[in-house]
């Protein structure tokens, strides 16, 4: 499988997803992250086993627009990250624009905050054993002196 990101600014995605489903594409899925400058959303089109991906950053007190006019489906994600992140995308469907209450949450916008960001304390490790099913195990995560150490160095044969 094939896969392109092309970096995009917030003013060409509606023109760009709309010709994506011109040419057949299907969206496949937004994501959502924090990053020191606001929000990194990708949107991920595939046809004929390519995928496309579309990259931009949002400012934090920035806004996104929909896409469900162009990918009605969209909501789910566009509803997802404007309760889990607090970002604004605007002029969702109003049939399917939750106006925040798209999730029961214990506490608003619970990925909102960059600064406060931490690393976890552990990660999970999981094997795919055939027949088996799962093996999970906890193992603490690395100092960050042992994970500069555990990088293999640049260059090299």
């Amino acid at each position: 499988m094939k896969q392109l990101i092309i970096p995009t600014e917030t003013s060409e995605l509606l023109e760009k997803a709309a010709q994506f489903k011109k040419e057949g594409y299907r969206m496949t899925q937004i994501l959502c992250t924090r990053v020191a400058e606001g929000y990194e959303l990708t949107y991920s089109f595939d046809k004929d086993y390519e995928m496309t991906n579309l990259r931009l950053i949002v400012p934090e007190d920035g806004s996104v627009m929909s896409v469900t006019s162009q990918y009605w489906y969209a909501f789910v994600w566009e509803n997802e990250i404007h309760d889990l992140f607090g970002l604004d995308v605007k002029l969702i469907a109003p049939e399917v624009d939750y106006g925040g209450k798209f999730f029961h949450l214990a506490k608003p916008m619970p990925w909102h905050e960059f600064a406060n960001a931490k690393q976890p304390a552990a990660a999970v490790k999981v094997n795919l054993r055939s027949g088996l099913g799962i093996d999970a195990s906890v193992k603490p995560a690395a100092k960050p002196a042992e994970a500069a150490a555990a990088k293999p160095a640049e260059g090299g044969n």
